[in-house]
């Protein structure tokens, strides 16, 4: 068999419309549906260093991609191979090039930086094993088909009020944030200047976070984003301060956002949840009508 000729680069802005086709029939190989709009990748394009972004070429083809961003020692990354027979040799060439990136970010040799990537399937999560990734945990993405949703809670004259958020109330969210995730796996806290920078994603939409409110003190939060290429509603985010949970409120938050995402057009809304959640939040979820989509694995490499 004769050895294959790989070219690796920085994905560059123009190579927009290869790299979108890419996501594409991967994700519809192994997702079974579109899940990512152009305009997310445009973003990455645009917003990512150009060495910490790198597409494969086998042949003259685009079919393979890779990125890398930072938050604190962790390294959240992507690694995207077309699934073939050649998918792993691939993976390893994009591998070389992560690890690469990753080492560069370390201030010192005792510094630690840890690459996060998610494997979907078999041979992803052999070929990341055998390179070095340990699998660390499982996660489910949920989804919730808005077609036929017609769902309306009672109001209850004494119960918490919903509020679309605005950005005067950033404090106040940013404080139950950190509260809300502080019990959850791999916490680390986020200061409330790189919880703003949430502000400038070109994506971000303040119509679409909303505040549950008692007596005008916040006990629970949901962030959602819309794709209008894809018909596909994301629940971001999701959270219900300790001292009130187990009362029904994040199905308030649930059917709230539900509502609102079919009324922006969105076919299907999704999220992903920790299939370990100390909060069974995957019960609750499916007591709100979502169903397990598929399921994935984390993986981390430590340099």
């Amino acid at each position: 068999m004769r050895e294959q000729a790989y070219t690796i680069r920085p994905a560059k802005l123009e190579d927009l419309p290869t790299i979108f086709q890419l996501f594409l029939e991967y994700e519809e190989k192994v997702y079974g549906e579109r899940q990512t709009s152009e305009l997310e990748v445009r973003e990455i394009l645009t917003t990512i260093d150009e060495n910490d972004r790198k597409a494969l070429w086998k042949e003259g083809k685009l079919a393979g991609f890779s990125l890398l961003t930072v938050k604190d020692h962790r390294l959240p990354s992507l690694l995207m191979v077309y699934p073939e027979e050649e998918m792993g040799v691939m993976m390893n060439e994009l591998l070389k090039e992560l690890v690469h990136s990753a080492v560069s970010k370390k201030e010192n040799e005792r510094d630690e930086r840890v690459i996060v990537l998610s494997a979907n399937l078999e041979t992803e999560s052999k070929t990341l094993e055998d390179y070095g990734f340990t699998p660390v945990r499982h996660w489910f993405q949920m989804n919730m088909d808005l077609t036929d949703y017609n769902v309306k809670l009672p109001d209850k004259e004494d119960g918490p009020v919903l509020s679309t958020f605005s950005l005067d109330e950033t404090e106040m969210l940013h404080e139950l944030f950190e509260e809300v995730f502080s019990d959850h796996y791999d916490y680390h806290p986020t200061s409330l200047e790189d919880f703003k920078k949430r502000f400038q994603r070109e994506l971000f939409d303040p119509s679409l976070w909303f505040l549950l409110k008692k007596e005008n003190e916040p006990i629970g939060f949901i962030m959602c984003t819309v794709n209008d290429e894809s018909g596909l509603g994301e629940i971001t985010h999701l959270g219900v301060r300790k001292d009130c949970r187990n009362r029904g409120y994040a199905t308030i938050l649930l059917h709230h956002a539900f509502t609102i995402l079919k009324e922006r057009g969105m076919n299907t809304a999704a999220l992903s949840v920790d299939s370990e959640s100390l909060t069974d939040a995957t019960i609750v979820y499916q007591k709100a009508g979502m169903h397990v989509h598929r399921s994935f694995t984390r993986m981390d490499f430590t340099v």
